[in-house]
């Protein structure tokens, strides 16, 4: 049943309000995978300080890796998320993966920051080359995890496109995901990681990215009601 969105947008007997419900349901899948995205960050930021240096240089070394997985991820389903005959499938096929990569995050990085730390020790790494250790471990433990992460915002703004005008799906898509990604960042920092600890933050992160999965799901299962209807 592919391109199910256009299908009930190009049925006349539908009335148009009716996909305020899913296209309502896409943006709080995409608030709770924005949330998520952040909690990750904070987590994975600080769980690499505690092993490669919390020094302002490995700080933004490790944000750098973050956030240009998070640009190529983008990219990388931005060419391909209008050809998707279900945008919103996907997103809940990414949702689910997202939410297993965050599960086993945090001792996945901190093996990462032990393999750093042999590896310096063993080549009595200088004050550069210790940098640029600490460059390629950020991006190896960071760059592809957050590349996954990066791939949620076109592929649901593709999948808004087919419930809403184009202009409607961009700005609800893309204040629906700030907005998620300020509320994790504010809530990891403030409350999960100094409360629950990195290990039960990743798992908080984890738990988003599920629900973000299920409403997907639901937004998906009400554009087929209607789209049979």
């Amino acid at each position: 049943m592919a391109h199910n969105a256009q299908a009930v947008r190009a049925t006349p007997a539908v009335d148009r309000k009716a996909l305020r419900l899913p296209f309502g349901l896409l943006l709080a899948a995409v608030f709770a995978a924005g949330s998520a995205s952040l909690v990750y960050e904070v987590v994975w930021v600080r769980q690499l300080g505690m092993s490669l240096g919390s020094t302002a240089i490995a700080s933004s070394v490790m944000l750098s890796a973050f956030l240009g997985g998070l640009a190529v991820g983008s990219w990388l389903s931005g060419r391909k998320a209008d050809e998707s005959p279900s945008p919103l499938k996907s997103l809940v096929r990414i949702e689910i993966a997202a939410a297993v990569i965050g599960a086993v995050s945090v001792p996945v990085l901190a093996a990462a920051g032990r393999a750093y730390v042999l590896v310096a020790v063993t080549t009595s790494a200088g004050s550069e080359t210790s940098l640029v250790l600490r460059a390629l471990f950020s991006l190896v433990a960071m760059f592809i995890p957050a590349a996954l992460f990066g791939m949620t915002f076109p592929v649901a703004t593709a999948a808004a496109a087919r419930l809403v005008d184009v202009d409607k799906a961009g700005g609800g898509i893309s204040a629906a995901s700030s907005f998620g990604s300020a509320a994790g960042a504010a809530a990891a920092g403030l409350f999960l990681e100094p409360l629950l600890g990195l290990t039960e933050s990743a798992y908080a992160g984890a738990s988003l990215n599920i629900l973000a999965a299920l409403l997907a799901l639901a937004a998906l299962t009400a554009t087929s009601r209607l789209s049979r209807g």
